[in-house]
Parts: C-alpha cells; structure tokens; sequence
C-alpha cells in the first residue's frame, strides 16, 4: 500500500495501519503487508451419521472388493457437530456454506435426536475402565514435572513451517514425501516440551503446551493422508497428476475411479484406511459428481 502514501493511508485506512503495526510489526506507509496462508476450515472430522451420532469401522469385518471398510458401529452417547464432524454430505466439510449446514442441519439433527430418543433408549453404557484418566494425567505430570524439553511455540512454529512448505495447496508427491518425513521426526520435541511456568491458576502457558501436541494430531492425519492420496482434488493439488479438464480418466486430475472414497487415519501407528462416500441420499436422487469448471 506504499504507492497510496502516508497522508491518504492516514486519512483513509488508519486502523489498516494500526493492524500492520500490532499485527505484523510493519509500517504500512513505507513496508508491505506480508500475507501467511492461514487455516480457512477443517476438511474432513470425526466420522458421524446423519444424527450426529460418532461411527467407528468395523476392523474385523474386513474390507469390500474395492478395499473398503464399511460405516462400521455407533459410539454410543458420543455426538459430534460442526468443524470437528464428517458427515459426508459433500464429500467433507468445505468452506462457509458448509459451516451453515453442519451447525444449523446437522446440529438441530443431533439436539433433536438426543431429546427424542433420551426416554426410549436404554441409559446401559460400557463402563469406564478404572485407568481412563490415566494418559491425560500422564500428560498432566509430564508437563508438571518437566525440568528440560523444548519450547513450546518454537515447536509449533516447526509445525506450522513445514505444513505450508509441504501441505499447501499447491504440491508436489516428492514434496510431500519429503514433509512426511520431517514431520515425523518432529515426534520427539513434541513429546519433550518444557513447561517453564509451574503455576496452578489461569496458566495459558500450560494450555500451549497442551495443544502443541494437538496441533501435531492434525498436522499428521493431514499430511500422512495427503501423501497417500495420489490425485488431485479440490484444496489437494499435486501438480504430478495434473490432467487436461478433458482428460477420459481423471478430468482436472480428480480420478475418482480410484480416489472416491473417505480417508480415515489412526493416531495409532499412523495406520490408514479407506471407506465409501455415501452415494444413496434420503429422500433425492443422487447427482453424480462433476468435473470443476471455471
């Protein structure tokens, strides 16, 4: 915005320049804005039903002749709504529109169904192992008694660095190789991090601490998933398998021959699997997916 000059940026736009100032410690008038790409949505969540209800496969029942695993079981009593739940209604969750349907449709849907079904269902739940707090006090302690490690925004910092040089949306399969690599060996600075302040009352520092490893969840379930899926697909552009929009096979590079299904990642062992996207719709005819144009 320098080409505007400091009078008019001052007259026209001052909290612009205040924003630049607090925000990225620059002077509008004489430096530009640096633009970071930033997370505009989670693309995907915790695999529910149409009532919100959280599904989980059914491992031992194998997989179908494409290698799929089927919906699987209901937890039963867990709910999940919004960003952090896959409905599959669109495939995944995508962009503002999508926000709209999941709170609105989707979270009325699992409101209504537990209040309808609260006095028909039986309250029988699987009882909780004696040890269930266990790891997140193990976390806790850890934290607590933490005399050496690393810092833990130095850490994240790694992880947000390496995420948008490898995962952007803009990639390439060595690329991406190349960030599964790193990423996991960021695994043991996210499991040695020091929590300097010890304090027991509002410590945010703790609350950081915590979510570095919360980050680096997400940050492996995207790029583990990414690297595996060799195509390309809405956000997932890997210019290796680029095709002509008139391509027979995978128009624009989406091959949904091969690629048309689900991924789900495990934590444990990074392990990941496939299952179908949900083609048989309530009440309306399917529409077949086609080919993005511009």
């Amino acid at each position: 915005m320098t080409h505007l000059g400091e009078e008019t940026i001052m007259k026209r736009v001052p909290s612009v320049f205040e924003i630049g100032k607090n925000f990225a410690n620059v002077d509008i008038t004489k430096e530009p804005i640096p633009v970071i790409p930033t997370i505009h949505y989670m693309m995907g969540g915790i695999p529910t039903n149409i009532h919100g209800q959280v599904t989980v496969p059914d491992l031992g029942a194998g997989t179908d002749e494409e290698g799929l695993y089927a919906e699987g079981k209901i937890v039963k009593g867990l709910y999940a709504i919004g960003e952090c739940a896959c409905v599959s209604v669109h495939g995944a969750n995508r962009l503002g529109t999508n926000s709209l349907l999941d709170l609105v449709v989707f979270g009325r849907a699992a409101g209504k169904h537990i209040v309808d079904g609260y006095h028909q269902n039986d309250h029988n739940y699987k009882p909780l192992s004696p040890q269930v707090l266990d790891a997140t006090m193990g976390r806790l302690n850890k934290l607590q008694q933490s005399t050496e490690g690393y810092n833990a925004q130095d850490v994240a910092d790694e992880i947000r660095a390496l995420m948008q040089k490898h995962a952007s949306v803009f990639r390439t399969q060595a690329l991406m190789d190349e960030g599964v690599d790193k990423l996991l060996a960021l695994g043991e600075k996210v499991d040695n991090i020091l929590l300097a302040d010890k304090s027991q009352v509002f410590n945010t520092a703790r609350i950081e601490a915590f979510e570095v490893a919360n980050l680096y969840e997400v940050a492996k379930a995207t790029m583990l998933s990414a690297a595996n899926r060799h195509e390309c697909r809405g956000a997932h552009t890997v210019l290796d398998y680029d095709r002509p929009e008139d391509d027979n096979v995978a128009p624009n590079g989406r091959n949904d021959h091969d690629w048309m299904k689900h991924t789900i990642w495990y934590s444990d062992g990074n392990k990941i699997i496939y299952k179908p996207v949900r083609k048989v719709p309530l009440t309306v005819d399917y529409i077949e997916p086609k080919v993005r144009v511009y």
